[in-house]
């Protein structure tokens, strides 16, 4: 029998809830930004990994501009000025496409991206392109069917086996292709850090970044699977991975 998809009053409630938890969690610092006055919190840790599979890609997304809206009143430390609701929005954005296997959509804005980010003069600069980095294996994990459908299925029937790894790639895409490479090109276009002057702060820190992500995805990733794993036991369907399906083309 069809599993019949949730009403929208359903989604609402738990985007609220989510929203909610995110908020309280954007006070929690997680490690800094550095360079700048903003930092990474344990909110930007959960959402990476959990938001796509609690609410897929639409409520995610509204999640994600309901939050970033929000963050920088209750933590001014998450903000990089008016655009901040951009960058938790586009990782929810690409963490949600590629959960539900529309990687065409999700390959094309990362590609955009990176296109805005390489029409700028300063990321051909001594060793800039080393900051985007995190951002091709991103598009990697997206792309590569195989990497892609193992991360869809590992999601879609909880396998405890492969939970973890499975959710750190999600998390990797929500972090890397969507927050960090929005974050990036604002940084770079509109707050003025993509000059000469600013190099300090951008590829001698490559590796700092590519640890600490990689730990904070780690962190989701454990977390995310302790979820997820507790709301199956509970046989009650009602986020968006018990409604996972992988497409046939590639």
């Amino acid at each position: 029998m069809t599993q019949k998809y949730p009403a929208r009053s359903v989604f609402a409630a738990l985007t609220s809830i989510w929203v909610a938890l995110a908020l309280v969690c954007a006070v929690i610092p997680a490690y800094p930004i550095l360079g700048t006055s903003a930092v990474i919190t344990v909110s930007t840790i959960l959402t990476s990994a959990l938001t796509a599979p609690l609410l897929g890609p639409l409520w995610g997304s509204i999640s994600g501009v309901i939050y970033g809206f929000f963050a920088p009143y209750v933590n001014p430390a998450t903000s990089i000025g008016v655009l901040t609701f951009l960058s938790p929005t586009m990782a929810a954005v690409m963490s949600g496409l590629a959960l539900f296997d529309r990687w065409k959509e999700a390959s094309l804005i990362l590609a955009a991206q990176l296109a805005i980010w390489f029409s700028h003069p300063f990321a051909w600069y001594q060793a800039m392109p080393l900051v985007t980095s995190e951002n091709w294996l991103a598009m990697a994990l997206i792309v590569i069917s195989p990497v892609r459908k193992w991360m869809i299925t590992s999601i879609r029937t909880r396998n405890p086996r492969w939970l973890p790894f499975a959710l750190w790639s999600l998390a990797w895409i929500a972090r890397a292709g969507g927050d960090v490479m929005t974050g990036n090109n604002i940084y770079a276009w509109i707050l003025g850090f993509g000059t000469k002057s600013n190099y300090a702060i951008w590829a001698p820190f490559t590796v700092y970044y590519l640890i600490a992500d990689s730990l904070g995805c780690l962190a989701g990733a454990l977390i995310g699977t302790a979820v997820l794993l507790a709301v199956k036991n509970t046989n009650m369907t009602i986020i968006a991975a018990d409604f996972l399906k992988t497409n046939d083309s590639k």
